[in-house]
C-alpha cells in the first residue's frame, strides 16, 4: 500500500512537470559538487542566470528536504549575495528543475542558501487542508509603495499587533510585458492600486494552463488564500551589510495566489481573487489642497480592517501635510451583503477634533464599522464597497455648552418644551439656542429630570460597540436580554449620536428598563429612550447639563 501511495505521488508530480514542460530533478540523484544554474531577475523584467553549487541535502523524506547550495557568478556579485526578492528562483541541474531559492535562513556568507525541493512545492496545486481562520505567522515583511513617512510608520505600528512587518518599497508601475515565466519577478500583494502591500519574491515553476509556483517559503503561511498575483518591474538589487534586497514597482495584478504554504505560494494566472473596492478623497480646507487614492483589497477578515485604516490616514497625511491638531468631518458609506443576501448599508458623517494628534482621532468609527463587518461574530458579510470622504481644516470648531434654561418649567404630558441653550464657540460670542422636548404622554406626573449635552460629551460609539455585556445598571432594574443581531448593530452605528448634535433626553438616573431602546446596561443607557432629540450644528458641541420640569397630570 505504501509503494502505491508513493509511485500515485511521483506520478502526480510526473505529470504536473509535464504540464510545465520542464523535466524535474528529485532529491535523491543530487550529489554534492553538482553545478547548476538559476534565474532571476535584477533590473527590469529580463530573466538572468547565476551559477549554483550543490553542497548537500539535509532531511528526510518524513520531515522534508533542504538542499544546501552556494551561489556565484557575475549576478552574485552584482547583488552582494542572495538578496530578499531572490525566494523562487529557479535552480536547474542537468536542465532539470531542482527548486527553489528560500531566503529563509542566513548565514555569515550571503553565497550560501537553502533551496526548497520542487517536489515539496508541487503538492500547493492539489486541494490542502486549510489552516485555522485567522491564523497569522510572526515576522512576515511587507512592501508597502505610495506611503508617506507619516502613513508608513502608523501602518508598522498597526501591524506590529498582527505580527507583520512592513518597510517602503516603490509604488505601483507598468507592468513588465508577456506572461510570468519560471525566473521571473512576482508579487503576492493584499492591495492593488494607487496605494500597494505585498512581497517580492520569483517564480519558480508555470505550466501551459497558467499555474504559478513561487517564492519557495511561505508569504504569510495563511493555507488557503486570496492574495492578488502581481507583475513585478524590479528597480535595482541594494547590497547590505546585513541581507541585500530587490527594490522594485507592484505592477498589474495577472491572477490570483490561492495557497500560501511552508514550501511557496501557489495560484494561477488569469484568475482574479475576490476584492473590495475603497476610494478615499481628502481636502484641506485650510490650504486649498485635496488628494484621492482608489485601491482594491483582498478580503481578509483580519487584515482588510487595518489595511483600510492605514490608506485612510495615509491619504490624510498626504493631503493635510503637517502633523498636530484641528477639526476634521469624515463620512463614510459600506455597502455589502449578509449571508441571507440582505444589503447591509452604512452611512455614517461626524465631526472630530483633536488639539495635537487629528489623524490618529478621525478614524475611530470608521474602524470600529469595519471591525463590526469583517469581524462579527453572528455571520460572514461580502463587503461591495468602502468610500471615504474627508475634510480637515487647522481650525478649531468647538462650542462649549456655558448653560441651559427651562423656558417653562411646569409642563403637561404630551408638551413640548422650550428649552434655551446658551454656547461659546472657541474664541467666539456666545449665543442662544432654543431647542425643544416633547414631554411623554404617558408620563404620570412629578419629576422630570433631562439631560442637555453635546455629542461629544461621551465617547458612546466606542462604548456601545464594545460593551455587549451588561453593566452598570443593578438588577433589579435591567431589561430582560434582547438577542442582538448584525443588523441591529449596523442601525446602531448609522443612528448614533454625532459630535456636533445637541442632544437632549430624559436623564439616565430617571430612564426604566422599559425606555431603553435596544439594551439593557450601560450599551442601552448609552443609545437613550425613544423620546431623545437631536439637533446638528456645525461644529463639534461639548459639554453637559441638566434641567428639572414639573410635570402635571
Amino acid at each position: 500500500m505504501k509503494i502505491f501511495v508513493i509511485a500515485l505521488l511521483l506520478c502526480c508530480q510526473m505529470l504536473a512537470a509535464a504540464a510545465g514542460n520542464v523535466p524535474l530533478m528529485p532529491v535523491r540523484d543530487l550529489r554534492p559538487g553538482m553545478q547548476g544554474v538559476g534565474k532571476t531577475v535584477i533590473s527590469g523584467d529580463t530573466i538572468e542566470n547565476f551559477n549554483v553549487e550543490i553542497l548537500g541535502v539535509s532531511g528526510s523524506e518524513a520531515t522534508g528536504y533542504s538542499i544546501f547550495v552556494r551561489l556565484y557568478g557575475d549576478l552574485i556579485e552584482k547583488t552582494g549575495g542572495v538578496a530578499q526578492g531572490m525566494s523562487g528562483s529557479p535552480v536547474y541541474v542537468d536542465g532539470r528543475l531542482v527548486g527553489a531559492v528560500a531566503f529563509g535562513r542566513t548565514f555569515n556568507d550571503p553565497h550560501y542558501c537553502f533551496l526548497t525541493s520542487i517536489g515539496s512545492m508541487l503538492p500547493l496545486l492539489d486541494k490542502p487542508r486549510p489552516l485555522p481562520a485567522g491564523w497569522l505567522t510572526k515576522g512576515t515583511s511587507l512592501l508597502a509603495g505610495g506611503f508617506t513617512d507619516y502613513g508608513l510608520a502608523y501602518l508598522q505600528e498597526k501591524l506590529k499587533p498582527l505580527g507583520l512587518e512592513a518597510v517602503g518599497s516603490g509604488g505601483t508601475s507598468a507592468a513588465a510585458s508577456g506572461s510570468l515565466q519560471p525566473g521571473s519577478a512576482v508579487g503576492a500583494s493584499l492591495m492593488q492600486g494607487d496605494l500597494t502591500l505585498g512581497a517580492m519574491g520569483t517564480v519558480t515553476w508555470t505550466d501551459d494552463s497558467g499555474r504559478v509556483l513561487a517564492f519557495g517559503h511561505p508569504f504569510m503561511q495563511r493555507g488557503d488564500s486570496n492574495f492578488f498575483m502581481n507583475k513585478v518591474w524590479v528597480l535595482g538589487v541594494v547590497p547590505n551589510m546585513q541581507s541585500s534586497y530587490k527594490v522594485g514597482n507592484m505592477g498589474e495584478a495577472v491572477g490570483s495566489f490561492t495557497q500560501d504554504r511552508a514550501s511557496g505560494i501557489g495560484g494561477k494566472q488569469g484568475t482574479q481573487p475576490k476584492t473590495i473596492p475603497l476610494f478615499v478623497t481628502v481636502n484641506d480646507s485650510s490650504r486649498g489642497q485635496g488628494t484621492s487614492i482608489r485601491v482594491r483589497l483582498v478580503e481578509d477578515e483580519m487584515l482588510v480592517p487595518t489595511i483600510v485604516d492605514a490608506a485612510v490616514i495615509n491619504t490624510l497625511s498626504k493631503a493635510v501635510d503637517r502633523n498636530g491638531g484641528g477639526t476634521a468631518k469624515l463620512h463614510f458609506i459600506i455597502t455589502g451583503v449578509d449571508s441571507k443576501k440582505q444589503m447591509l448599508h452604512i452611512d455614517r458623517e461626524n465631526m472630530f477634533y483633536s488639539s495635537d494628534s487629528l489623524l490618529k482621532n478621525v478614524n475611530v468609527e470608521l474602524m470600529e464599522a469595519v471591525n463590526i463587518l469583517m469581524q462579527n461574530k453572528f455571520e460572514p458579510v461580502n463587503i461591495y464597497g468602502i468610500t471615504v470622504e474627508a475634510e480637515v481644516s487647522e481650525q478649531v470648531q468647538v462650542a462649549e455648552i456655558q448653560s441651559v434654561r427651562a423656558v417653562n418649567k411646569n409642563v403637561r404630558p404630551g408638551d413640548k418644551a422650550a428649552v434655551e441653550v446658551v454656547m461659546k464657540p472657541y474664541r467666539g460670542a456666545e449665543f442662544t439656542k432654543t431647542v425643544y422636548f416633547k414631554v411623554p404622554k404617558d408620563h404620570p406626573g412629578g419629576r422630570l429630570a433631562l439631560n442637555v449635552r453635546g455629542g461629544s460629551s461621551m465617547a458612546w460609539v466606542m462604548n456601545l460597540l464594545r460593551k455587549q455585556q451588561e453593566e452598570g445598571v443593578p438588577a433589579a432594574q435591567q431589561k430582560k436580554e434582547t438577542r442582538r443581531t448584525l443588523g441591529d448593530f449596523v442601525r446602531s452605528v448609522n443612528n448614533a449620536d454625532k459630535n456636533n448634535e445637541l442632544i437632549i433626553d430624559i436623564a439616565t438616573g430617571q430612564m426604566n428598563p422599559e425606555m431603553m431602546q435596544n439594551d439593557a446596561g450601560l450599551a442601552g443607557l448609552l443609545q437613550g429612550s425613544p423620546f431623545k432629540q437631536k439637533y446638528p450644528f456645525d461644529f463639534i458641541i461639548d459639554g453637559e447639563e441638566e434641567i428639572v420640569l414639573e410635570v402635571s397630570k
